[in-house]
């Protein structure tokens, strides 16, 4: 079956020798609880109007002032010019800069609290120029949420049945494309000043950066997929285009894919005449592929479905195709993966515990850091989600789960070669979601480097890793 994918899979789409090497700096101007997670320590225990598990809420429960002094320890602390050197070192040749609608155009609680948001970003685009990465600007979050998810900027909706207990996913909506009615399952109104809004929102980003020398690419909007109106889609990315090609120095512009995969949706966006520097941006997890619970019993069977799933995706798309996000994960065991006390999907394997990490920030008056109150705590620490969830979600006794048991050491870098080998056969870019996290090695493109997994070139003396699993 997979050498007739093979053959299908040629199509229209120009596929590059080898696939541009790439990773995401997530969880820095948009947060994610999963990401960093001591982050969101000084949230455990905390009732409706005092939790955050998400950046709305991070700046609405802390204020403007120390709302905007946590959010400036958190910028300084999570990236400085180590981590750029360091991507650099391994290979990386572009990154993906998640970033806020707010980030030049405030509103609401964004208003004070994340001054400096820009400035970093000067920051950023001066360090990847200095040492040679191009930067995929990627509008990360829209107001009112374009997909319910907290790294949209704003956990949408969550619904709280008293001060201490709520749910998020069975509520979940995208409200940028309108008011969606969870009883009927539609939208009562398209919300177009929100997409006007959005518009605007990349005007401002392409006139501020987008003549900078690292700046490569431009994606709209990520993940716009809950429940898609295409033709508004569609149309919102013809019109972001025309900016992008206004402002720029002929750089990329790359439409996510919205999770819809026929070919004919994205093919009739743009002319054939008129799709230079038209890239199309699909993300894969196998951690969140749910059904059969007992899909990945082997290695190979994650290499087949690497090469049998992403073979499909770009078959007869006329476009280059970029793997905007991806990860060596095979579960969902990542700690708080489905957000802050909360989650939408079981584990398949056993999740290996680990202690929850210390704080990256300093914890004093300057850093913001704060840990967990009592790592010896025997009760789960609150606010609570799901409750059927809340074996995976909530911390006890200082403990929290990295990824699965299942696959370690070998097993994982051989998934990891599959993919790569894939990824060069049929794509012009991936970016591994992320640069960096608290804790899973999976989700971490410096540690699955190091750890020989997804490395190109030589280990460098010293900068191999090693643990229990790789040494078995």
């Amino acid at each position: 079956m997979i050498s007739t994918l093979l053959k299908w899979s040629v199509g229209l789409s120009v596929v590059a020798a080898k696939a541009m090497t790439g990773t995401n700096a997530g969880g820095w101007m948009v947060l994610e609880p999963w990401i960093t997670p001591s982050l969101f320590y000084r949230f455990l225990d905390k009732g409706k109007n005092d939790t955050a598990m998400d950046s709305w809420t991070l700046c609405e429960a802390l204020g403007p002032d120390e709302g905007n002094a946590v959010m400036r320890a958190h910028w300084a602390a999570w990236y400085n010019e180590s981590s750029i050197s360091d991507l650099a070192d391994r290979g990386v040749e572009i990154i993906r800069l998640p970033v806020g609608d707010w980030t030049l155009n405030p509103y609401g609680v964004y208003v004070g609290c994340m001054d400096g948001a820009a400035e970093r970003i000067d920051w950023f685009y001066d360090m990847c120029a200095k040492y040679n990465i191009k930067v995929l600007m990627d509008v990360h979050a829209m107001k009112d949420s374009q997909n319910g998810y907290d790294n949209s900027g704003k956990t949408s909706n969550v619904v709280w049945s008293d001060d201490t207990h709520f749910l998020h996913w069975a509520n979940q909506a995208s409200n940028w494309y309108g008011d969606w009615n969870v009883t009927t399952q539609k939208y009562d109104h398209i919300n177009y000043s929100s997409v006007n809004w959005g518009l605007k929102v990349h005007e401002s980003l392409l006139q501020r950066w987008g003549s900078h020398s690292a700046f490569y690419a431009f994606e709209p909007i990520n993940e716009p997929q809950y429940q898609p109106i295409l033709p508004v889609l569609h149309d919102f990315y013809r019109s972001s285009r025309k900016l992008v090609q206004r402002y720029t120095a002929n750089a990329w512009f790359v439409m996510h894919n919205a999770q819809v995969l026929h070919p004919n949706f994205w093919n009739s966006v743009f002319r054939d005449d008129d799709m230079d520097h038209v890239a199309i941006d699909i993300h894969y997890y196998q951690a969140f592929l749910k059904g059969n619970p007992n899909m990945f019993k082997t290695p190979q069977d994650s290499c087949d479905d690497y090469e049998t799933t992403i073979s499909i995706q770009v078959f007869r798309l006329k476009y280059p195709v970029w793997l905007g996000e991806w990860a060596l994960a095979t579960d969902v065991c990542a700690w708080w993966l489905g957000g802050f006390n909360t989650a939408n999907t079981h584990p398949q394997y056993p999740c290996e515990p680990v202690v929850c990490p210390t704080p990256y920030m300093a914890m004093d008056d300057t850093g913001k850091g704060v840990d967990i109150p009592d790592r010896t705590k025997a009760d789960a620490y609150g606010p609570f989600g799901d409750p059927t969830m809340a074996n995976s979600t909530l911390i006890v006794a200082g403990q929290c789960t990295s990824d699965s048991l299942k696959f370690k050491g070998k097993d994982v870098e051989t998934i990891a070669r599959c993919a790569l080998d894939t990824f060069d056969r049929h794509l012009n870019a991936t970016f591994m979601w992320t640069a960096h996290n608290e804790i899973e090695e999976k989700w971490d493109y410096v540690k699955a480097w190091d750890l020989g997994w997804i490395n190109k070139t030589a280990l460098a003396p010293g900068q191999q890793l090693f643990h229990e699993e790789m040494i078995q």
